[in-house]
């Protein structure tokens, strides 16, 4: 089955869509996760809600306008999440750029939608292949690979960095100069990511404690409010919204 078999999204008819409230961002969370972890099989159960998206908010009194703003917006968010989930940003800007003037072509709703669905479950195999084969040098690979294996422990700089043999001041310089984030901030944002993804399938926070390798559940409590300015009871509530 080919990525368009994959899509069946369709246009909302409502005769007031464009005057509806917008909506709480539990579409927009879900989705923009499953980009960042490069999760094609959720996303494509996801893309259902693209329309909801598109209809989200007045941004032009013209409906073919409207649904071409808000795609494009849903494309800017796709494109940085995907470069955060370790994308190259020449192969994610690339990807924006293409998409965008793509759009600005279309002159029909569905075919913006399905445009946009296809394109973004193309984006999430590129994130999804390049967690398996990053666009970054040997260590750095190997690194990544270590962390992400390794998610249920607690990992440090010295740890990820005697498992590469090499110095943790080295590890750490390549590392910000590779991926341009701190390595112990992409410790915890690789652990918070597969928290949320465990929040929405309904596992407990001290479970997740457990499967992430927090020390407390104050302390996960309090990291992920950091990173993302809410708490994870929050966020289940945000994300359970309208669903």
């Amino acid at each position: 089955m080919n990525i368009a078999e994959l899509v069946t999204v369709k246009t909302i008819e409502r005769k007031n869509a464009l005057d509806e409230k917008p909506k709480p961002y539990s579409v927009e969370i879900r989705l923009l996760s499953c980009i960042q972890q490069g999760d094609v099989e959720s996303l494509i159960t996801q893309i259902k809600n693209l329309d909801s998206l598109i209809i989200m908010g007045r941004m032009s009194d013209n409906e073919l306008t409207q649904y071409k703003y808000m795609a494009l917006s849903i494309i800017t968010l796709a494109t940085r999440y995907a470069i955060q989930g370790g994308l190259s940003e020449n192969k994610a800007y690339e990807f924006s750029d293409r998409v965008i003037k793509t759009i600005d072509r279309l002159t029909d709703k569905d075919q913006i939608l399905q445009f946009t669905g296809i394109e973004i479950i193309k984006l999430t195999e590129d994130v999804k292949k390049n967690k398996k084969q990053p666009e970054f040098s040997p260590h750095i690979r190997n690194c990544m690979k270590y962390i992400n294996e390794n998610l249920y422990q607690k990992i440090s700089v010295s740890s990820v960095a005697n498992h590469c043999g090499i110095s943790a001041d080295y590890l750490s310089q390549i590392f910000k100069k590779e991926m341009g984030e701190n390595l112990s901030t992409y410790i915890l944002r690789q652990k918070l990511e597969k928290a949320k993804i465990l929040l929405l399938k309904g596992v407990n926070e001290k479970e997740i404690c457990f499967e992430v390798g927090f020390s407390s559940q104050a302390y996960f409590i309090t990291v992920f409010k950091r990173f993302y300015k809410m708490t994870p009871s929050e966020y289940i509530k945000i994300t359970k919204i309208n669903n």
